[in-house]
């Protein structure tokens, strides 16, 4: 038998992250900076990516380095990881986690510019950057796509973002097959109600959001670091192709409040009776 101090040594390594090389898209806010803040305080060697002319001051908060990438620019996505080449000679995890969220309406109003926009940063984006980063992921590294439970559960008005994350959980399966010969693995993070400064532009109001989890909580940017640090650690080893919710069950179907809302909205039938 192992000895409970051995085990909690060999798991303590497994989940280790220090020394880590990890590379964050939209790294300066939200999400993202919640991951990278939490990968540095666990000893990871962090660059976070973005376009806020400040990033080099967020980064300098955190103890991680920045470096200027717009997804939505081939061009600055190149630049940006040819940056992180000259610190860098390769990644143990890439997180692609840059994305947006804007209203553009119902499709009997549809603004086209938005709604290409949403696709073009959220998924298009995603895209450019593992294209112009996955060559620098060492063999068994990690790449980490933010996604949402939005792309399994629709919504009215929330057409551009809901698509743009179903393609990036389809896209996740197809790279998991794609860089599976090299021992990488691809996985998604699937957080809910966050509390962060992308606020769901068109999804519906945030309490109705909240009542729809399983437990009525509504989360805050940090509670999903952890599912990034596994994802970038050795736990991690066998997922590959996943689709990992830290969405509170927002998916599953209808909550116990939801229930008792959508009970309580119901006309009382006998309210239709004639009297006796």
């Amino acid at each position: 038998m192992t000895e409970p101090s051995t085990a909690r040594t060999a798991t303590a390594a497994t989940f280790d992250v220090s020394g880590r090389r990890v590379v964050v898209t939209g790294g300066t806010a939200g999400i993202g900076l919640a991951a990278a803040t939490h990968l540095a305080d666990c000893g990871a060697q962090v660059v976070i990516c973005g376009r806020r002319p400040e990033g080099a001051i967020i980064a300098k908060d955190i103890g991680a380095a920045f470096v200027m990438m717009d997804v939505a620019d081939d061009d600055s996505v190149e630049r940006a990881f040819e940056a992180v080449s000259e610190r860098f000679d390769a990644l143990d995890a890439l997180t692609l986690n840059a994305g947006i969220d804007e209203h553009h309406g119902e499709v009997e109003a549809l603004d086209m510019d938005v709604f290409e926009r949403v696709i073009d940063v959220n998924t298009l984006g995603v895209v450019r950057a593992l294209r112009h980063g996955v060559g620098m992921v060492r063999d068994h590294g990690s790449v980490i796509v933010t996604s949402s439970p939005a792309g399994s559960v629709a919504a009215p008005g929330m057409a551009a973002y809901a698509a743009s994350k179903a393609a990036l959980d389809h896209l996740v399966r197809v790279w998991a097959l794609e860089l599976g010969p090299r021992q990488v693995r691809v996985n998604a993070v699937l957080p809910g109600i966050v509390e962060s400064e992308m606020g769901a532009e068109s999804a519906p109001d945030v309490e109705l959001i909240r009542r729809m989890t399983a437990n009525g909580v509504f989360r805050k940017a940090q509670e999903m670091a952890p599912v990034f640090h596994f994802l970038v650690s050795d736990a991690s080893a066998t997922l590959t192709g996943s689709l990992v919710g830290c969405h509170d069950g927002i998916p599953l179907g209808y909550s116990h409040e939801a229930m008792a809302r959508l009970a309580a909205d119901l006309p009382d039938p006998s309210e239709g009776e004639a009297a006796p």
